[in-house]
């Protein structure tokens, strides 16, 4: 199975930070920034590239691989796997584990407190995002509407992405698409390395990067992580 993990575009809250250094005045659930929606037709053209070279027999014929792209369901992770699901004909399957660290929430910063927020509801990310396909398990109201995840929560989540991941697409000539965050990446890379949690490491990540695994039956090839070279350089942002 070959397996990418496609981190978002720049969000508001990413240019927020990028310009204050703060995040005082984060969106609960950020949208794309105006370079983070620039930034979206060149990561969708490296990806149709990318999946028409896998459809190739390398003879002038094609090959029918599977492809699945499944996305976070905030808006960010939506918006940009639409792009990538418009540009490359792909179904678009929301999922609600491959949410960023925490899930939607603001801080009071007066008490340090972070509060659950609803998230966007079904009928807006239909409205909005008309490619996905809203995942059956979540609430239609607001996908989160829940307390602030804590930390041995994202461990746990990120061990249930990755059994989910395995047992499901378990071919070795398929190919699985996530579009995801980067905080998330750093829990969930651990599970598949095998690294402790506890590790002190982190992956970095830019907006609308590629990271690529190649699950071989006896062990795991990493042909490339964190690949941002089709983006402007003037567009490149953390």
């Amino acid at each position: 199975m070959l397996f990418y993990y496609i981190r978002h575009g720049q969000s508001i809250n990413n240019a927020l930070y990028d310009t204050s250094g703060s995040y005082e005045k984060r969106n609960e659930d950020a949208p794309l920034s105006e370079t983070g929606k620039k930034q979206l037709p060149y990561l969708a053209a490296f990806m149709e590239n990318e999946l028409k070279q896998i459809q190739s027999d390398g003879q002038g014929g094609d090959r029918n691989v599977p492809v699945t792209l499944y996305c976070s369901l905030m808006e960010r992770g939506v918006a940009t796997a639409s792009a990538v699901a418009e540009n490359c004909q792909l179904p678009l399957y929301g999922y609600t584990d491959l949410h960023e660290v925490g899930g939607v929430y603001l801080i009071n910063h007066d008490t340090g407190e972070h509060i659950g927020m609803p998230g966007k509801s079904k009928a807006f990310l239909e409205e909005h995002y008309p490619l996905l396909q809203f995942p059956q398990d979540a609430r239609e109201d607001g996908w989160w509407n829940r307390p602030h995840e804590a930390e041995e929560e994202r461990h746990a989540r990120a061990s249930r992405v990755l059994e989910h991941l395995l047992h499901n697409h378990n071919q070795p000539d398929e190919v699985v698409i996530f579009v995801s965050h980067a905080e998330f990446f750093n829990y969930f890379i651990k599970h598949i390395l095998s690294m402790p949690d506890s590790f002190p490491v982190w992956f970095e990540l830019m907006n609308c990067s590629v990271t690529l695994f190649d699950f071989k039956e006896d062990h795991i090839r990493v042909p490339f992580m964190n690949r941002h070279h089709f983006i402007p350089n003037e567009m490149i942002t953390v």
